[in-house]
């Protein structure tokens, strides 16, 4: 993502993006929910109850997510349509490639075709 992206958009739509991306990450948190579920009926015993943790742990993280979608969903429903704000350098300090890219496009940026195409795309950190 380059420094210069220069966006100011209205406030309402910049919470409204964020809203849509918190959503796509609260649906991969079901992803991860439904997988662990599916590997638990495999695990031994004494494994099961850390991984059943785990699992309340992505549910707790899904609803967490959802909550603050609709949060900004909300907020974006009530700031005044005058409101704007320069998103640059917050976009800037994103370092998902595709979320940034998408963020950018929905701000009213450059559209970036691969971005679209490849909604799941996404940098990996190997930790």
């Amino acid at each position: 993502m380059s420094d210069t992206v220069v966006l100011t958009p209205r406030v309402a739509a910049t919470l409204d993006v964020l809203a849509a991306e918190i959503e796509l990450a609260g649906a991969r948190c079901i992803f991860l929910d439904q997988i662990i579920g599916d590997v638990m009926d495999r695990l031994a015993d004494a494994d099961r109850e850390r991984m059943l943790q785990g699992l309340h742990d992505v549910d707790l993280l899904s609803q967490h997510l959802t909550s603050l979608s609709a949060f900004a969903r909300g907020m974006s429903l009530v700031i005044p349509a005058e409101v704007t704000a320069p998103v640059g350098s917050a976009l800037s300090e994103i370092t998902l490639g595709a979320l940034a890219e998408r963020m950018v496009a929905g701000l009213g940026g450059d559209d970036d075709d691969e971005a679209a195409e490849a909604p799941d795309a996404g940098d990996l950190d190997l930790f």
